[in-house]
């Protein structure tokens, strides 16, 4: 597995993100935004909808929210 293509820019991975500084936070980096990426909400979002659509608040792992928010478009 690769890093994720968002992880200079991801607000989560550079813990910029109230969520994203917890030991479950850091075994969701190293799983999802250094691992499998499509199962990370915000990859999701940015997949289908493009950057502007993730919302800043959404975390990887909000992978319901994430279809609602594409399903809107």
């Amino acid at each position: 597995m690769s890093d994720c293509e968002c992880l200079a820019g991801c607000p989560f991975f550079n813990s910029k993100m109230a969520s994203s500084m917890t030991a479950v936070a850091q075994s969701m980096k190293k799983r999802l935004c250094q691992g499998d990426n499509t199962n990370c909400a915000r990859y999701q979002v940015f997949k289908k909808l493009g950057k502007p659509k993730v919302p800043a608040d959404l975390i990887p792992n909000q992978t319901d929210r994430a279809a609602q928010i594409i399903a809107a478009g």
